[in-house]
């Protein structure tokens, strides 16, 4: 059952990191790389992992 909760905390951690590099380094325009991985990544997980609930 806690698998469910692991692609949550990830994007959480995700999210968290984004609020820490945009709010209060300021340098989230040195990390667009980073940012669009990230984005592109949590974007594929979601669908296999709703493809695979679905199925």
């Amino acid at each position: 059952m806690l698998r469910v909760y692991i692609p949550v905390a990830c994007i959480l951690l995700f999210m968290i990191w984004v609020l820490y590099r945009l709010l209060i380094k300021k340098d989230i325009h040195n990390n667009y790389h980073t940012l669009f991985l990230g984005l592109f990544f949590i974007t594929i997980w979601t669908l296999i992992y709703f493809s695979i609930l679905k199925g």
